[in-house]
């Protein structure tokens, strides 16, 4: 655990696991920004962002803001940018004139990829560092988490 959360310092368990939650939030905002030093690759935040379309299809603006828990005009944003990057094209729906359908290009794809294999790979190497105690318990602990932070 970080010297700054120390359990001299923080009696009550309350407390402990705010300190803990807090350095956790913390080093994965760190990571994910180390993640989109790389001239040329997505961020996570992108990525995040694009996953759905991976299946080949196009989806909506909107959706895509919803599923990536975004509002629609930080996806608006976003999606600009890799747009004028080459990453992403928009279409009109045809189905709702007013609907704009987000797809990957070739480029996309290739870029969209390349980030899942990385972040696959880091995700490998950080279960590898965990104890054979810790792995038992950590996806459940994590579903878990999600759940209840979905609560809030």
């Amino acid at each position: 655990m970080p010297s700054d959360v120390s359990e001299q310092t923080l009696a009550d368990p309350a407390e402990r696991f705010s300190a803990a939650w807090d350095a956790f939030v913390l080093a994965v905002r760190r990571a994910s920004l180390r993640g989109s030093a790389t001239p040329g690759a997505l961020s996570l935040s992108q990525y995040l962002l694009l996953r759905p379309l991976l299946d080949g299809g196009g989806r909506p603006l909107g959706q895509l803001a919803e599923e990536a828990g975004v509002t629609a005009p930080t996806a608006t944003r976003v999606v600009d940018g890799l747009q004028r990057s080459g990453v992403v094209r928009r279409a009109r729906s045809r189905a709702d004139r007013r609907a704009v359908q987000v797809s990957l290009t070739g480029e996309g794809r290739a870029r969209m990829q390349r980030k899942r294999a990385r972040i696959a790979a880091q995700r490998q190497r950080l279960y590898e560092r965990l104890d054979p105690e810790e792995r038992e318990g950590s996806e459940r602990l994590l579903l878990h988490l999600a759940e209840l932070l979905g609560e809030l």
